[in-house]
């Protein structure tokens, strides 16, 4: 490749083999970064903070009265804080603990492949009950609405096709392999 230092093929080649292995871990990998992706355009939002803090409310709520919804709701925000810390560099950060503790994975595991494995865990606990979907699906259409009928048109379109990415998602788990 005409051009390129040999650090950064070397780098592509090394996200492309971490990609490769993600998505065969599991196949809506690809799908779920880009819904990341899509929410993080448009953070720093009033509207993402309400989105956020309604889903977290919710997740406290569902876990405090036992609802069966609960581990669905509390693995995916877990998930999204992931986002936010490297946990080779931040072993102790209270998400990485939580998540080496529900996989039961130790402290050696790296930060690509905790994050990876807890987005698997994930699809598996939403494949086995299509009520977590539901109500995923409710909390955020809803939402979408308030912040739709609240904002301006060019922030619904961001909101809308945000929607339309984290159904793509959805449909990817259902449909997907994924590991026990």
């Amino acid at each position: 490749m005409p051009n390129m230092s040999p650090a950064i093929v070397l780098l592509l080649t090394v996200t492309m083999v971490t990609a490769a292995q993600a998505a065969a871990l599991s196949p809506d990998i690809p799908a779920y970064f880009t819904l990341l992706k899509t929410i993080a355009e448009i953070d720093d939002t009033p509207a993402t903070g309400l989105l956020w803090d309604t889903v977290r409310i919710a997740k406290d709520y569902l876990c405090s009265v036992g609802s069966s919804k609960c581990d669905g709701i509390r693995v995916f925000l877990l998930e999204n804080d992931l986002e936010q810390v490297n946990c080779a560099k931040v072993p102790d950060q209270a998400a990485c603990v939580e998540a080496r503790k529900i996989l039961g994975a130790d402290q050696d595991i790296s930060d690509e492949e905790l994050k990876s494995t807890l987005i698997a865990y994930a699809d598996k606990v939403y494949k086995e009950s299509h009520e977590n979907f539901m109500t995923l699906d409710k909390l955020r259409i809803g939402l979408i609405d308030l912040i739709c009928d609240s904002e301006p048109e060019e922030n619904c379109k961001k909101w809308r096709a945000y929607e339309g990415k984290a159904e793509h998602w959805e449909d990817e788990v259902k449909k997907g392999s994924h590991p026990a």
